[in-house]
């Protein structure tokens, strides 16, 4: 890849006028870009940049890597049109000159597919979104053979391919071609990508009946709670929002940076791209995120101090037992009451009080996370060093319950908090004094980091130490953490999807099974059951099973009646209900003996036998041995 991107740098560099010609390459694809006031505009400077000194020939005839013309196409893209001469009521589209090369003309195309996504030729990614639910569906088909209701692979793992390989191969791209439907100011309609989300919407049915093992009625929504997955339109929503956060902590060298400033800076009247839709959608224009930038130091640079972590609980509190440091310093981070906050507190050796301590808070729990506390504890612990005289070549040793956060410290990579752990990690190696950082287990009663716990707590309630004895870093509002911008937006669509399951219909009816939308204790247990177990207990709590009351509602039985029932003569015969089924039909006695048995209480009420992954077993059993689920197949 590296030699890649330095064989094709001169190519890359073919357009000369920034403001009106761009390159865009990876690999060994490469796309010229040509801005104009017409297609007589653009396409003569596509002729100039493959034409002139140092051009695109030229670098062609150098790097003995010769254009196939034949191969290359040419898309004009605009949405104007122009009158239709031969109908004054038609509008056709405007007049495109044939572009030349070597003599060769360059083969003209109203879409072309670029790394992946379809670009067509009014930038409206119609084709792109249709090609997109194409390949879905045709993925999703063969991701169907992979199970039947009772028999094939988990739901577990199926629901676990589903969102590691089909959902990204939904997704790829999507920021780009995919617009949330929303419905603006001023507006009666959703605007957005409508057509498409319906689309969507009926491929992740195929998923979550082949994940749940439901009947084909089933409805979607409680299909997509059983199966734990976000509604479609959520994800696409969730996948969006965080595209949409990774550009905004882009750094300033990267090549879209300056594009990303320019769209907050002056939304568009007209003609929005994904960009602007993205930031106005999800209300980002005026949130300053934190920049993530590549990771571009030594990564075998050897940091001046050192970092331990025991292997054990147990380890870690002996061995702060038997330190003998100089100065002992603990910290920790805390999210409490809606803030987030970090304490350090600091330990001289012989003194069992402490002799400095340091309180930061770092802001709304909506914008920071424990992680960055965490983080900042360490920051305020070298401070406490740097600001110790009687430090100078001591040993002091900083103790931290937090292990990503040690592990991380000596090489901080391209993650969120990233400005942060560069602070800290240039503040010790700038220390002159022997420092370790190690690992402590929390919540175990060692003085100092429960005193650093509580200090934690108190920060995060805003109650911090005087801003003029804090860091410079920590003394002004901290940038936006781009993970607690992601999560809380995931926290909103979480709600969101909770609210509109409370308009649903069918929430009235499995509240009297389980009320904990959106049923992660149910699945947990139902994860342990085999497929066909699994199968049987989702139809009885979605109320699609094969019994009489509900075959008669959908046409698909005569009678609403149990016919397995000897019913004395002049007895009206029950209908066959689930309630009927399990206590009642005289058919199913020596199974529901054996149940009954299982389960501990003669009273079989399925709200009650859902709370415990052995009576769920037992009620699965119960239906394979009555074969009653099997009769309708």
């Amino acid at each position: 890849m590296i030699l890649y991107i330095i064989y094709n740098a001169d190519l890359l560099d073919v357009p000369g006028n920034e403001e009106n010609e761009d390159s865009a390459g990876f690999v060994d694809d490469v796309a010229l870009v040509a801005i104009g006031a017409d297609f007589e505009d653009t396409t003569n400077r596509l002729g100039r940049m493959m034409s002139k000194e140092d051009g695109g020939l030229q670098w062609s005839r150098e790097h003995n890597s010769r254009f196939e013309v034949n191969k290359s196409a040419v898309l004009h893209a605009t949405r104007r049109t122009q009158p239709d001469p031969a109908n004054d009521r038609k509008r056709i589209p405007l007049d495109r000159p044939p572009l030349m090369i070597q003599g060769q003309q360059v083969k003209e195309v109203a879409n072309f597919k670029y790394l992946g996504v379809q670009i067509d030729s009014q930038l409206r990614w119609k084709e792109q979104a249709q090609r997109a639910t194409a390949n879905a569906t045709k993925w999703l088909l063969q991701f169907r053979r992979l199970t039947r209701p009772s028999t094939g692979v988990s739901s577990k793992l199926m629901r676990q391919l589903y969102i590691s390989v089909a959902l990204p191969k939904i997704m790829y791209g999507a920021d780009v071609w995919y617009s949330p439907p929303s419905k603006p100011v001023g507006y009666t309609k959703n605007t957005g990508s409508v057509g498409v989300l319906k689309s969507l919407q009926k491929l992740q049915r195929i998923a979550t009946l082949a994940i749940t093992g439901g009947l084909r009625s089933t409805p979607t929504d409680l299909l997509d709670a059983h199966a734990g997955i976000l509604p479609i339109e959520l994800a696409m929503k969730k996948m969006c929002h965080r595209a949409a956060v990774r550009l905004l902590s882009l750094p300033k060298n990267h090549p879209l940076y300056r594009m990303l400033g320019e769209a907050r800076a002056r939304p568009p009247t007209s003609h929005p791209s994904p960009i602007d839709d993205m930031l106005q959608i999800f209300r980002l224009r005026r949130k300053t995120i934190e920049m993530i930038s590549p990771r571009t130091d030594d990564p075998y640079a050897l940091a001046r101090f050192r970092t331990k972590i025991e292997e054990s609980r147990g380890l870690s509190i002996e061995e702060e037992k038997r330190d003998e440091p100089d100065y002992k310093i603990f910290t920790d981070g805390s999210d409490h009451d809606g803030g987030v906050g970090a304490g350090a507190v600091m330990y001289k050796k012989g003194s069992p009080a402490q002799i400095s301590q340091l309180k930061a808070y770092l802001g709304s729990l909506k914008e920071h996370d424990s992680y960055e506390a965490e983080v900042v504890g360490g920051i305020l612990a070298m401070w406490m060093i740097a600001n110790t005289a009687d430090a100078f070549r001591k040993t002091v040793i900083v103790y931290s319950d937090n292990q990503p956060f040690i592990k991380t410290v000596t090489n901080p990579k391209a993650v969120p908090g990233q400005y942060l752990l560069k602070h800290l990690n240039k503040a010790a190696n700038e220390l002159r004094a022997k420092l370790e950082i190690k690992w402590i287990s929390g919540h175990s009663e060692v003085r100092g980091n429960e005193r650093a716990d509580k200090l934690a707590k108190e920060a995060a309630e805003g109650r911090a130490s005087r801003r003029d004895d804090l860091p410079p870093i920590l003394r002004g509002t901290l940038l936006i953490s781009a993970s607690s911008k992601n999560r809380e937006h995931l926290a909103h669509l979480r709600r969101k999807w909770g609210r509109s399951w409370q308009d649903s219909p069918r929430r009235r009816r499995l509240e009297r099974i389980d009320d904990t939308f959106p049923f992660d204790g149910y699945r947990k247990r139902q994860d342990k059951l085999s497929r066909a177990h699994a199968s049987h207990l989702l139809q009885v709590r979605s109320g699609h099973l094969p019994l009489n009351v509900y075959l008669h509602r959908i046409k698909k039985s005569e009678t609403k009646k149990c016919q397995a029932c000897a019913i004395e003569p002049g007895d009206d015969t029950p209908d066959e209900t689930v309630s009927h089924f399990l206590n009642d039909c005289d058919a199913y006695t020596p199974q529901r003996q054996s149940l009954i048995r299982a389960v501990g209480s003669a009273d079989l009420r399925i709200k009650d036998i859902m709370l415990k992954t052995e009576h769920m077993k037992a009620l699965a059993k119960y239906i394979t041995r009555t074969k009653r689920f099997e009769q309708e197949r």
